[in-house]
């Protein structure tokens, strides 16, 4: 799905918000400037969360809102062995709220049901992709496309 600018990336994490459950975890996947704390924003917002901010250097993020936002940075990880320090173990799953972890795909930290969400950029035009793993990340793939579709309209 193509997003034309920053405001639809945005936008679609205000979409996500709409869906998202306790104990939801989503994979962003994408290169620096792709979106992803754009569309995390846009997320946190529509929870009730307030502004977000790249969590870059303090590595998780959190965000009180309808429902506890965990925002995980893992870009300047080098080692796998400094993810036990995050307390991910904690945080994914858990029902009191959702765990959304920027470059998901440097290490194996996601749980076998989730969402994935691939950006991409070329110029201020953004795509979209979001995949499932499981039942839960499938059913939010499927609603999130046909949220987005009825935003294009």
């Amino acid at each position: 799905m193509n997003l034309a600018d920053a405001e639809a990336t945005r936008q679609a994490g205000v979409a996500l918000a709409r869906l998202v459950a306790g104990g939801d975890a989503i994979a962003l996947v994408g290169d620096l400037g792709a979106g992803k704390t754009t569309l995390v924003g846009g997320l946190v917002d529509a929870l009730g969360g307030g502004p977000a901010s790249s969590p870059t250097f303090s590595l998780v993020n959190e965000y009180p809102g309808r429902l506890m936002i965990w925002h995980v940075d893992l870009y300047r990880l080098e080692r796998s062995s400094e993810l036990v320090e995050l307390g991910l173990d904690d945080i994914i799953g858990d029902r009191r709220g959702i765990c959304v972890v920027e470059w998901a795909d440097k290490f194996a930290v996601m749980p076998a049901d989730h969402l994935r969400i691939d950006l991409a950029h070329a110029g201020a035009t953004r795509t979209l992709a979001a995949t499932g793993t499981g039942p839960r990340g499938n059913e939010l793939a499927s609603a999130l496309h046909a949220e987005l579709l009825g935003l294009a309209r």
